[in-house]
C-alpha cells in the first residue's frame, strides 16, 4: 500500500474527497437504487418486488397524473429560465462588462438577493402578489390596468409562473456573474476593433460575445434544467407537500416528498406499507431524468469543442 502511494502521491490528497464523496454522495444513489426493488414503509422488514414499483408508478393513474403535472412544471420553469432569464442575463452581464456608467451597484443589487432566504423571499412576494392589498395590483390600477388586476395567489394556472418568477429574482445574478467571468476571457482587441469598424452594442454581443462564451452558456444551461426538475423549496413553502391548489406548484421533488414520508400512498391515500418504496422509486427516476439530460449535454458540448 505504502508502494503504491509513493508512486501516486497525487492520490494521497484525492482519497479524503473521494472518501467524503462516495459515503454522502454515491452511496445514497445506489441505496436509493437498491430500496427501489423492495417494498417499504421506511422501518421493519423489507418484500422485494422487482420492478413492480416502477410498473406501478407508470400504470397506476393517480400516481401517473401526478407525475405527468409535476414533469410539466418543472420543464415550464426551465424553458422559461432558457428562453427568458438567460438572455437578460448576458444582457446585463455584457453591460457590466463594458464598464458602463454605474455598473458596479448594479452588480451588488442585482446578485444582493443571494443573500436573502428562501422563506423571505416567498414572503416578499407573497406581499407584492396579495389581490387584496398587493403592490403589483396597485401599481395596475393606478396606470390605468386595473382590468389586469387578478389574485394572482390564488389562481391556479398562474401559481407555477409566480414561482418562476421568485426564482427568478432571487436567482438573477448568480448567471450574470458566470457571464461576466466568461467575457473577461474574451480578447479586448478583438471588441475594439469591432468598435472601431462600426459595430454598436448589439452586434458585437451576437456576433463576438456569445460565440465566445458557448461553453458557459451550455453549463448554465444545464444547470438551469438540474434546479428546474429538482426544485422543492419555493414550491413546498407556498404550496404544501400537495403542491399548492390542483397541484398548481407541484413539482417532481415534492411528489417524492409526500410520497416516501406519508401523505400520498402509491394508490392515493395516507400512510402506506410501500411509502418508502415508492419514494424512491420516484427520487430514481428522477436522477436518470437529470442523469441522461447531463450526460448527453456534456457529449454535446465536447463535440462542438471539437468541431471549433
Amino acid at each position: 500500500m505504502r508502494k503504491f502511494f509513493n508512486k501516486n502521491p497525487y492520490l494521497m490528497f484525492l482519497l479524503p474527497g473521494i472518501i467524503v464523496y462516495s459515503v454522502f454522495v454515491v452511496y445514497p444513489i445506489l441505496s436509493a437504487g437498491y430500496i427501489s426493488f423492495f417494498q417499504w414503509n421506511g422501518y421493519g422488514p423489507k418484500e422485494y418486488v422487482g420492478l413492480q414499483n416502477y410498473k406501478d408508478l407508470f400504470t397506476n393513474s393517480n400516481l401517473m397524473s401526478q407525475l405527468g403535472n409535476a414533469l410539466k412544471n418543472c420543464l415550464t420553469i426551465f424553458f422559461l429560465s432558457v428562453i427568458i432569464m438567460m438572455p437578460i442575463q448576458i444582457i446585463m452581464a455584457y453591460t457590466i462588462h463594458s464598464k458602463a456608467r454605474g455598473s458596479s451597484f448594479f452588480q451588488v443589487a442585482v446578485f444582493s438577493p443571494q443573500f436573502i432566504s428562501t422563506p423571505v423571499i416567498v414572503f416578499i412576494f407573497t406581499l407584492l402578489f396579495d389581490g387584496s392589498f398587493g403592490i403589483v395590483n396597485k401599481v395596475l390600477r393606478e396606470t390605468g390596468f386595473g382590468n389586469l388586476a387578478r389574485p394572482w395567489m390564488g389562481i391556479p394556472e398562474y401559481g407555477i409562473y409566480v414561482i418562476w418568477f421568485m426564482m427568478t429574482w432571487a436567482g438573477m445574478g448568480v448567471g450574470m456573474v458566470y457571464f461576466i467571468g466568461a467575457m473577461k476571457m474574451i480578447s479586448g482587441e478583438m471588441i475594439e476593433s469591432a468598435y472601431v469598424d462600426g459595430a454598436g452594442f448589439w452586434k458585437r454581443l451576437w456576433y463576438i460575445v456569445i460565440p465566445q462564451i458557448k461553453g458557459t452558456i451550455f453549463n448554465l444551461i444545464l444547470t438551469s434544467y438540474i434546479i428546474s426538475m429538482t426544485i422543492f423549496d419555493f414550491n413546498y413553502i407556498l404550496g404544501g407537500s400537495g403542491g399548492g391548489i390542483s397541484g398548481s406548484v407541484d413539482t417532481l421533488a415534492l411528489m417524492f416528498y409526500r410520497t416516501a414520508f406519508g401523505e400520498n400512498s402509491p394508490l392515493g391515500g395516507k400512510v402506506s406499507v410501500n411509502a418508502m418504496g415508492m419514494g424512491t422509486t420516484i427520487a430514481c427516476v428522477l436522477f436518470l431524468m437529470v442523469f441522461v439530460v447531463a450526460i448527453c449535454q456534456i457529449v454535446l458540448m465536447f463535440r462542438t469543442k471539437k468541431e471549433d
